[in-house]
């Protein structure tokens, strides 16, 4: 919690010491313009997400200490955005519960002979059937959030290099493209191609065991669990590195920094104005450097925000309907719902994963490494 007031404080601070300076503000208006984020424009607008307000905007919004966001949002917008979502839930639950309730009639009605448990038998398969086709729109939605995260990653990367380059800050320009070659090439290739596919598997496996104590349920558990591990070690060592690699291009940015200023300080008679103007025009680029950088931060999170909310309504579906369900059909059919109910947990993890290494690799661009 220190730590975040302590940043947070550091990014406001240069706002209020500045702000009031016309020749500060034009020099942060004529960074600005320097910017160019039409491309990101493009690729809000292109993902539906331009009702909420363009990055072009959001970043102006910023520079000026406004509020990037409408601020008028009412109760009744706020249930219209979710009312889709919301009856989704509740139609999944409708007809997860609507099963149970006609298992266990069936099961009343056929007691213990042969045909009750061949009709018993049936009833499993296709309530089967019946899970894997609800659950596959939160999977294929879980594969195209990460694939839409590394194309807006992707196009990130120009401005925001570009502006680093321009303000002489090289190590950090050099470390973003290091960075997202790591996330992109190695860490999220081994999310779609490892921890998600084992993660389904698993789930595809308690789906199918008819009696949730075969073999099929224990394999299931164990794919499940090499999921969880795959994507904790991946995040972890990532995280890691990068963290490691971001304080040191920062210390080095911040060392040139401190020599040019020691430089312009040294020189005769002007020397104390040129250090105090190399100073201003240093906290001018940082503000406009930290206002990309969270407009770009800002640029993931909506992107990822009706995915993410679309797998964890599904997830709090499957989960409701496992509970209420227990009673009626007993237990197998609840560990069935409970299964697919972890898997899309575990690739609500791997998005969220995503997300959060994708927000670490703009971490020097807001400046948390200085």
């Amino acid at each position: 919690m220190k730590r975040t007031v302590i940043m947070v404080i550091a990014l406001i601070l240069p706002l209020f010491l500045f702000a009031e300076k016309d020749e500060t503000q034009d020099a942060v208006n004529a960074l600005l313009r320097s910017v160019d984020l039409s491309e990101w424009d493009a690729w809000f607008s292109e993902n539906g997400m331009d009702s909420i307000g363009l990055p072009s905007k959001i970043l102006s919004s910023i520079a000026n200490m406004q509020k990037p966001f409408a601020s008028n949002l009412s109760a009744r917008d706020l249930v219209s955005v979710l009312k889709p979502s919301i009856g989704s839930l509740l139609a999944g639950m409708t007809l997860f519960v609507g099963l149970a309730a006609f298992g266990a009639a069936l099961q009343g009605v056929s007691g213990s002979s042969t045909v009750g448990e061949t009709a018993d038998g049936a009833f499993r398969v296709s309530v089967s059937a019946v899970v894997l086709v609800v659950s596959m729109t939160g999977i294929r939605s879980a594969f195209s959030a990460i694939t839409v995260l590394e194309h807006t990653a992707e196009l990130l990367l120009p401005a925001i290099v570009g502006y680093l380059s321009l303000t002489g800050l090289e190590n950090t320009a050099l470390l973003l493209p290091a960075s997202y070659v790591l996330l992109n090439e190695i860490v999220l290739r081994l999310i779609e191609t490892c921890a998600a596919p084992l993660a389904i598997t698993g789930g595809v496996l308690l789906t199918l065991d008819a009696n949730g104590i075969g073999r099929l349920s224990s394999v299931g558990r164990l794919l499940q669990r090499a999921a969880k591990w795959t994507l904790t070690t991946a995040c972890s060592v990532y995280m890691l590195v990068t963290t490691v690699r971001s304080v040191a291009a920062a210390s080095a940015d911040g060392l040139l920094i401190k020599t040019t200023k020691l430089a312009a300080g040294s020189i005769p008679a002007i020397g104390s104005l040129l250090s105090e103007s190399v100073d201003t025009a240093y906290h001018c680029m940082r503000f406009v450097r930290n206002a990309l950088g969270l407009t770009g931060c800002a640029v993931l999170i909506l992107v990822m925000l009706k995915p993410l909310l679309s797998i964890f309504l599904t997830r709090c579906s499957l989960r409701a309907s496992a509970l209420l369900s227990e009673p009626l059909s007993g237990k197998p059919y609840a560990e069935l719902l409970r299964g697919m109910g972890d898997t899309l947990h575990i690739l609500m993890l791997c998005e969220l994963a995503a997300l959060a290494m994708s927000l670490l690799m703009l971490v020097p661009v807001v400046g948390m490494g200085n």
